[in-house]
C-alpha cells in the first residue's frame, strides 16, 4: 500500500512507542503514519497467529491486539500534539464487533484515531481491514485512562523521543515473519479432537492445534466440572514496559481462546466457534506474572452463544479483567 510517512509529522513517535512493546514486536507490527489525528499500523500474516487451522485464518485476539495497539498509540500522538507531554495510557475498556474473518497471507491494517480527549479519559475508535477501509473486518471502539507524565519514567521517554538512536520501527530479528501460503488440510473433526483430550484427561490437547494459543503460551487444567485457563508469564507478551504488565489485547486474545475451548467442550460444537463481538473492562494492571481465567456460559442457542470470562492473577476475587462475547457455533 501507498503511505507518505515524511508528510506525517508523528510517525516517527508512534513507531517508536509501538517498538517498546515487546509483544507488537514480536508480531512485526510496523507504523506507517501517525498524527494527532490518525495513527496506520500494519499487521503482517503469520502461520504462528492462525487461530483457525482448518481455514488458516488468523485468531481473533490478534485482530484485537493490533486494534488496541492502534488506539494507545492514537492517544499517545493526541496528548503529544495537545500538551507537548507524553503518557501512557492503559485501556479502561475495549469492545471489538468482527464483520467478517481476515483472509489468509494478506496483511491486516488497523486506523484508528483518538476523537476525544478529556481531563482523565481518553476516547478512541478504529477499523481493522486488508484490502479497503470500506470493507472492514473489524470495528473497535476503547477508552484509555490518562495517567500523569511523571510516570512514564526517564529511561521509556528517551526512547519515545528517539534519545536511544532508534529509528522508530521493529528491529527485524524480533519481528514475526510473514509464511509462505498455507496449505490448508479441510475441516478439523472437532468433536473428535474434544473426545480424544477428554479420554486423556488433558484438554491442552486442543491448544494443541492452535497456532494461536501456542504464540502466547497458553495452557489449561480441568477440575471436575471446571476449566482453568492458565497464561504463564512470558516476557514476549509485555506491553507495558514501564510496570512492566501484559498487553492488554493479549490479556483479551488469551480470554476469548479460554471462551472458544469452553464452548467446544462444554457445547461439543462441530466447529470452532467463531467470535460474532468481544467487549472487556480491565480493572487493573495485569503485571508480569502467571494469569488465570474461567469462563461461564451463559446462553446456548442454536447458532449463537454468548460467555463471560473472569480473568485475575494472585487472588481469583481481585479481578484484572472481565469480558463478555457472542459466538457463532453452528
Amino acid at each position: 500500500m501507498k503511505v507518505n510517512p515524511d508528510f506525517f509529522p508523528l510517525t516517527q513517535l508512534a513507531g517508536r512507542f509501538v517498538n517498546q512493546l515487546a509483544q507488537c514486536r514480536r508480531l512485526g507490527l510496523t507504523v506507517h503514519e501517525a498524527s494527532e489525528h490518525h495513527v496506520l499500523i500494519e499487521l503482517p500474516y503469520s502461520q504462528e497467529l492462525i487461530g483457525y487451522p482448518d481455514t488458516g485464518v488468523i485468531h481473533g485476539g490478534v485482530i484485537t491486539t493490533l486494534m488496541d495497539t492502534a488506539c494507545g498509540s492514537a492517544v499517545v500522538c493526541a496528548i503529544f500534539d495537545k500538551f507537548a507531554s507524553l503518557e501512557i495510557s492503559p485501556t479502561l475498556d475495549l469492545r471489538v464487533d468482527y464483520m467478517k474473518p481476515a483472509e489468509p497471507n494478506k496483511p491486516v491494517y488497523a486506523f484508528a484515531e483518538c476523537y476525544k480527549l478529556a481531563s482523565s479519559i481518553a476516547f478512541t475508535r478504529a477499523i481493522a481491514y486488508q484490502d479497503s477501509i470500506d470493507d472492514p473486518i473489524a470495528h473497535a471502539v476503547g477508552s484509555f485512562m490518562r495517567i500523569s507524565p511523571e510516570m512514564v519514567g526517564d529511561e521509556f521517554r528517551k526512547a519515545l523521543m528517539g534519545k536511544d538512536g532508534d529509528k522508530g520501527q521493529a528491529n527485524e530479528a524480533s519481528v514475526t515473519q510473514s509464511h509462505p501460503a498455507l496449505d490448508v488440510k479441510g475441516p478439523l473433526d472437532v468433536k473428535g479432537i474434544v473426545k480424544r483430550a477428554t479420554e486423556l484427561n488433558d484438554f491442552g490437547h486442543l491448544l494443541e492445534h492452535v497456532p494461536y494459543a501456542k504464540f502466547v503460551g497458553m495452557a489449561v487444567e480441568r477440575f471436575g466440572d471446571e476449566l482453568v485457563f492458565k497464561l504463564p508469564a512470558k516476557d514476549d507478551n509485555i506491553g507495558n514496559p514501564v510496570l512492566p504488565a501484559i498487553h492488554g489485547g493479549v490479556i483479551a486474545g488469551f480470554m476469548e481462546m479460554s471462551a472458544i475451548v469452553q464452548l467446544m467442550v462444554f457445547m461439543q460444537t462441530s466447529k470452532v466457534p467463531k467470535v460474532v463481538d468481544f467487549s472487556i473492562d480491565y480493572l487493573r494492571a495485569g503485571y508480569h506474572k502467571d494469569t488465570f481465567a474461567e469462563c461461564r456460559i451463559t446462553r446456548q442457542g442454536r447458532r449463537v452463544a454468548n460467555v463471560n470470562i473472569n480473568c485475575w492473577q494472585t487472588n481469583r476475587k481481585q479481578l484484572i479483567a472481565t469480558a463478555r462475547a457472542h459466538f457463532l457455533v453452528d
